[in-house]
């Protein structure tokens, strides 16, 4: 996905693969790459004249306000779109790439499709909350752990939902398999049979019974050497508390969040860091509390290595990189799967949700001096950061992707069935 928040734990797992003597190119429209190149890693673009560069920032600029399924909607637009490009140029692109294996973001199902049709091999590579249904378990809806039958049934109608408004988008690739001769779309045949790779430690998912024998929960995909530098005022850091906060870097301009985070610090007895993400700077004024310091953006790894609690939009990298950190968090879920990921900080006991639309300020200071007060929230990520440091999951998810491209048969995983907790 061309977005930055899939590039940087993509990027981290091809720096691995790269250190392992293999060659890693990245393909994707062109107005990624700088991000990826700036990394010194190969980049190769297609649909330069259908998207030149400037399309994606200004179609995810006008993303970035939205929430909930609305925010769905707009994501999928622009998946169509580059799913046209894809389709027309990169058949020829990546034949004469001569490559072993691809490995494939699980949200974008352009690639996989066309991976299929083509007969390629390939390996799902899941950078955010799985999209494996599953009765019993909520996924994107935020709901939580439960077998209340009043949780399910909501859950079921958002799900409900969620296919309604990506109909036309898997109208638009069973149409292309089905010319290609390879039958309908189906969830249940989007995602690789050879292996499918999470960042998630298993203990951060709700219980499962029917993942696929392919899947392999792993670890988190982050090391601070493989991030561009980003300039930050370091000897302006001199308050403990800490607290980090960050709305990302896709939706990230809803200002009443930002006016929360400024009026819940005012009453805090600590520093807060708050990063924009590349939204508009807010602006210093008298209502800026002198113990807040707003930066376009900060070396997130870094700040949280000496944070004591983010204030996070729950996106899975941010969430995983608290948990690597042992940071407990303060959730306020804004769309796709974060209401998901948020549901899971709770049910983990590592954070508090506060959902964005009742993000105020007073509710937001309640969480951050909950979670800061009560040490079971620490304790809970602290346990997360030794399982993470234990597991090396990263090397074990290129260990993965050596085998399928070694062999092309399917890796399966030691357990028939996951059952966390």
């Amino acid at each position: 996905m061309p977005l930055l928040g899939h590039l940087n734990p993509m990027a981290t797992l091809a720096r691995v693969l790269i250190e392992r003597g293999h060659q890693v190119t990245f393909f994707q429209v062109p107005d990624f790459a700088p991000q990826v190149r700036g990394r010194g890693l190969d980049f190769v673009a297609y649909g330069e004249r259908e998207l030149p560069e400037g399309t994606f920032p200004e179609r995810y600029r006008a993303l970035s306000r939205l929430e909930g399924l609305a925010a769905s909607r707009a994501n999928l637009d622009i998946m169509t779109t580059q799913a046209d490009a894809l389709f027309e140029h990169a058949p020829a692109i990546v034949e004469n790439a001569r490559l072993d294996v691809w490995l494939i973001d699980h949200m974008d199902y352009a690639p996989a499709t066309l991976a299929a049709c083509m007969g390629a091999r390939f390996v799902t590579v899941i950078l955010g909350l799985m999209r494996h249904w599953e009765d019993g378990v909520p996924g994107f809806s935020g709901e939580p752990y439960s077998d209340d039958p009043a949780v399910l049934e909501r859950d079921r109608r958002f799900n409900l939902a969620m296919l309604a408004a990506s109909k036309p988008f898997r109208e638009y690739l069973g149409a292309y398999r089905q010319k290609a001769g390879i039958g309908p779309f189906s969830l249940d045949t989007l995602w690789s049979s050879l292996a499918q790779i999470t960042q998630e430690p298993a203990e951060f998912e709700f219980p499962r019974k029917l993942l696929p024998g392919c899947f392999h929960f792993t670890g988190p995909f982050a090391r601070p050497s493989d991030r561009l530098p980003t300039p930050f005022p370091w000897e302006r850091v001199q308050r403990r508390p800490l607290i980090y906060a960050s709305f990302g870097t896709t939706q990230n301009r809803n200002p009443h969040l930002y006016d929360a985070v400024i009026k819940a610090a005012a009453g805090l007895d600590a520093q807060v860091v708050l990063s924009m993400g590349g939204a508009e700077t807010v602006e210093r004024s008298a209502d800026v509390p002198e113990n807040l310091l707003v930066v376009p953006f900060a070396p997130q790894l870094e700040v949280l290595a000496r944070a004591d609690l983010m204030i996070t939009h729950a996106g899975m990298n941010s969430t995983l990189e608290c948990l690597a950190a042992g940071v407990p968090m303060v959730a306020v879920p804004i769309a796709h799967d974060q209401p998901g990921v948020a549901a899971r900080i709770e049910w983990t006991g590592c954070g508090i949700r506060v959902p964005a639309s009742e993000c105020e300020p007073a509710r937001l200071r309640e969480a951050i001096t909950r979670v800061l007060r009560e040490t079971s929230f620490r304790e809970a990520a602290q346990r997360f950061k030794g399982v993470i440091a234990e597991r090396g999951g990263l090397e074990h998810a290129a260990d993965i992707i050596e085998r399928v491209a070694a062999t092309g048969k399917p890796v399966m995983r030691a357990q028939p069935s996951i059952t966390s907790r």
